[in-house]
């Protein structure tokens, strides 16, 4: 590893200090799991209420609001649990895509969230997908030591989900890192992993020349992963039909996450390198800063 890629890595991990992963009881409806709080706590311990639903314990209904209100909700605790990440990171080929720091970013966001999960007290645990899932041993090893780190991998993640799939904790978080750019069923894919989880978080991490591709001209396109080679005459009914294939891909995934109780989020590797601040992870709340 370069030292600049270290040092990017270094200032990843420090910027991680600034956060604390976060999943609190507004998900606990998502995947019927359990309830993650930044510490944990006692089991009586009263965190918030919502609207009663069939099959809640009615020994958690709040009688007091209901004589106020003529409304059932419950009041919701802090479970005492040791709360744990299983972080997923796409290792194929498109993530090292040829000028542009997607890679960087891709690693710097890992460090990140680490550094985040460890503030809250979360344990973790790494996966370098490839054609197998590789853990990454020891669990506190810090990513610039990594081995295996180099996204070479020529072949499709969604199918290693599908065949051999890791040995993830029940009852954890898990969070997807990929450009999400591979021929598989998102729906198929998000089944797997978000099986017996409290939560499964897809990042989509993504160049800007993803989002806007430089096409004009005599081009010639080589698929990073199989090597596949195309030569054409890009004009802007190409770029259209890049940007609408694109669109529709991505919204496939946030539907299909929707569907599963996951959450989606986008990542642009440039934006997040300049300040290394998930924005889409600080909005959904999956990431909170530490000063508040």
């Amino acid at each position: 590893m370069s030292d600049l890629s270290r040092q990017t890595l270094e200032a990843a991990e420090l910027a991680g200090q600034r956060f604390y992963l976060n999943v609190s009881s507004r998900f606990s409806g998502l995947q019927g799991g359990t309830r993650f709080g930044r510490n944990t706590g006692n089991s009586l311990e009263f965190l918030d209420h919502r609207e009663y639903q069939p099959g809640d314990d009615i020994r958690h209904i709040d009688w007091n609001a209901l004589a106020r209100s003529d409304r059932l909700t419950v009041k919701l605790f802090r479970e005492e649990v040791a709360p744990h990440l299983d972080l997923l990171i796409d290792a194929s080929a498109s993530m090292a895509l040829e000028n542009s720091r997607k890679s960087e970013g891709l690693f710097a966001l890992a460090a990140l969230l680490r550094v985040a999960a460890l503030n809250a007290g979360y344990t973790t645990t790494s996966w370098i997908v490839k054609d197998r899932c590789q853990r990454v041993e020891p669990d506190n090893l810090p990513v610039r030591d990594w081995r295996g780190a180099e996204c070479d991998f020529s072949g499709n993640v969604g199918q290693t989900f599908a065949q051999f799939l890791p040995a993830l904790r029940p009852s954890g978080v898990r969070i997807l890192l990929s450009d999400l750019f591979w021929n598989e069923e998102p729906l198929a894919v998000l089944r797997q992993l978000s099986g017996n989880a409290a939560l499964l978080v897809v990042v989509q991490l993504l160049a800007g020349k993803d989002i806007s591709p430089d096409l004009s001209g005599n081009i010639r396109l080589v698929d990073s992963e199989t090597g596949e080679l195309i030569e054409l005459v890009a004009d802007e009914s190409l770029l259209r039909d890049y940007q609408s294939n694109f669109a529709r891909h991505q919204e496939n995934w946030k539907r299909d996450c929707s569907r599963s109780g996951s959450v989606f989020c986008q990542c642009v590797a440039e934006s997040f390198l300049q300040d290394f601040v998930a924005e889409d992870l600080v909005k959904s709340e999956i990431l909170m800063s530490r000063s508040r």
